[in-house]
């Protein structure tokens, strides 16, 4: 039985496997079929993680055995969702504003907060380390690399930031001078552009030899299935 059930998913992934792999011979019925069972196995998926991880122990639990206090804490997120049930209704749109204002604030809020303390902070005690004389061995034969290393990241982080200085001069004289820049930010925004493509090159091909590797994988799982297939004839 064991035996069967494992055949049986076999063949499955290997339909499976052909049908996303028969979009490069186009879009056809089949690849459009994988990906919405994949979108829908997704979905399900997602859905009942959110109802297990989330609601199960941060609304049911509470609700039905927490304190008084619990429960009156409560009463934010089941407002906040009434509201967004009841704005489904054309003639009251408008509630759903509150609860997406909320939702939106919260979500801006943790963006910033990882950039903060997840990137800039860390990457600025990087280059405060970099730059502590206790770090570095003047005696030894990389010493000097670990200079220029830091030379370079204290500039490849500067010219990003400066990328994304939107400021312009104080007194403008003209509307051209309104929309530019101090040249100093100008021309560390150059340097910034540097690093910047550097980055989203090592990330596409970071991404590309992800999906590569998975499409050597499930090359290999079909050959490997044919061959165990024309072993058993």
């Amino acid at each position: 039985m064991n035996f069967q059930y494992e055949i049986f998913w076999i063949v499955v992934s290997f339909l499976l496997t052909v049908m996303v792999l028969s979009y490069l011979l186009g879009d056809n019925i089949f690849f459009r079929f994988s990906a919405h069972l994949f979108i829908g196995l997704t979905s399900g998926y997602v859905v009942l993680l959110i109802i297990k991880e989330i609601l199960l122990p941060y609304l049911l639990t509470p609700f039905l055995g927490g304190t008084w206090i619990e429960r009156l804490w409560l009463g934010i997120p089941i407002l906040l969702i009434l509201l967004l049930i009841v704005s489904q209704i054309k003639k009251f749109t408008w509630i759903g504003s509150l609860p997406l204002a909320y939702l939106a604030g919260l979500a801006a809020a943790v963006a910033v907060g990882g950039a903060v303390f997840g990137t800039l902070v860390p990457q600025s005690r990087a280059i405060v380390d970099s730059f502590d004389p206790t770090n570095l061995d003047l005696r030894g034969s990389r010493s000097w690399l670990t200079i220029i290393d830091a030379v370079v990241m204290l500039v490849g982080t500067i010219g990003t930031l400066s990328f994304f200085y939107f400021g312009r001069k104080k007194k403008p004289e003209t509307d051209a001078d309104r929309k530019k820049r101090p040249m100093i930010f100008e021309g560390l925004s150059k340097v910034g552009q540097v690093f910047i493509g550097i980055t989203l090159g090592a990330v596409f091909a970071g991404v590309f030899s992800s999906a590569l590797l998975a499409l050597i994988d499930r090359i290999l799982v079909i050959g490997q299935f044919i061959t165990n297939l024309m072993g058993n004839v």
